[in-house]
């Protein structure tokens, strides 16, 4: 078949050129014009995280490329491994599919402590190695991705941790990153480290990125909450379930943390909103309406729609 022909002007002389040039050299035009950003920072937040894979495909369709390193927490970690691969459809096929399986949650394994309420083994490994296989080649020599996970000791305090996207620790990196304590019964075990969610201490950790020394200029941040969100605290029967799960007293540093989340996520929103000014943040926006546990997809899917709006109001900006 042939090619269509436009006709352009060069000095004077009409020169026929093959549409699709005209189209790859607008398309590298626009991307000098993009924001010049080199770390990204991705928050999870379970089904929420459906907003940050809109916006990593909006920059997949722009060939929007430009991180040195991205940092993310559970479903934050998903999504930019995926990215990173572009590959970033294997997460978005996760939270149509995959994510809203009954083989992934299990609510009535609430009553049953010995049984997971979340089934990571599973919902990891399908999304990785199923049908369609994350490329790890391409990985390798890719925007490197760090996933936040919280490292537990008996009668300390837990501390961040900060996993790599090896391919031998893939897996149990983003399993680790998204086990959410109780919901996640025990902790994933790795290199005799006892590790579990990531975003119980570092939710949005962009002070990683500052502490390896890029400037707050160099920073975007996406967050899956609404701007003005603020956590409220635990009702009482979620401080129920946490302390009648982690009855020993050597958990008492992880129930503080467990309890006290809400302190310390207000504190990292507040200082990120106020003292770090110049750090680039996509909100979604006042009428997102998914949450952790989301089921309905058709509000997944506007949530996604949000998202990719989101991802090219940036480009633009």
């Amino acid at each position: 078949m042939r090619l269509p022909v436009v006709y352009t002007s060069f000095k004077g002389i009409n020169m026929p050129i093959l549409s699709p040039l005209i189209k790859y050299l607008n398309k590298q035009r626009q991307k000098k014009l993009f924001p010049k950003k080199k770390v990204l920072i991705l928050e999870g937040g379970g089904m929420r995280g459906v907003f940050l894979t809109g916006v990593l495909q909006a920059f997949t369709d722009r060939d929007y490329f430009p991180f040195k390193l991205i940092i993310g927490s559970s479903a934050g970690a998903l999504t930019g491994v995926a990215y990173s691969a572009h590959q970033i459809y294997l997460a978005r096929d996760a939270f149509f599919g995959v994510l809203l399986s009954e083989s992934f949650i299990k609510i009535s394994n609430i009553l049953r402590p010995t049984k997971h309420i979340l089934n990571l083994d599973w919902m990891v490994s399908t999304v990785i190695e199923g049908k369609e296989t994350l490329n790890f080649q391409y990985l390798k020599h890719s925007i490197p991705v760090l996933i936040t996970a919280t490292e537990y000791s008996d009668n300390n305090p837990p501390s961040t941790a900060y996993l790599h996207s090896k391919k031998d620790d893939i897996i149990i990196s983003l399993k680790a990153s998204a086990a959410i304590p109780v919901l996640y019964r025990g902790f994933v075990e790795y290199n005799n480290r006892k590790l579990c969610d990531g975003g119980l201490l570092d939710p949005i950790p962009y002070k990683k990125a500052l502490s390896l020394g890029y400037k707050e200029k160099d920073i975007l941040v996406v967050v899956t909450r609404k701007k003005g969100y603020r956590k409220k605290e635990e009702s009482f029967w979620i401080r129920y379930l946490i302390e009648n799960y982690f009855k020993d007293s050597k958990y008492r540093y992880l129930i503080q943390a467990l309890e006290n989340r809400y302190l310390m996520y207000n504190a990292i929103l507040d200082e990120l909103e106020h003292k770090h000014k110049n750090i680039d943040i996509i909100y979604p926006p006042d009428d997102f309406n998914v949450d952790r546990l989301t089921r309905d997809p058709k509000k997944i899917l506007e949530g996604f729609e949000q998202g990719v709006q989101a991802g090219k109001n940036f480009l633009l900006s």
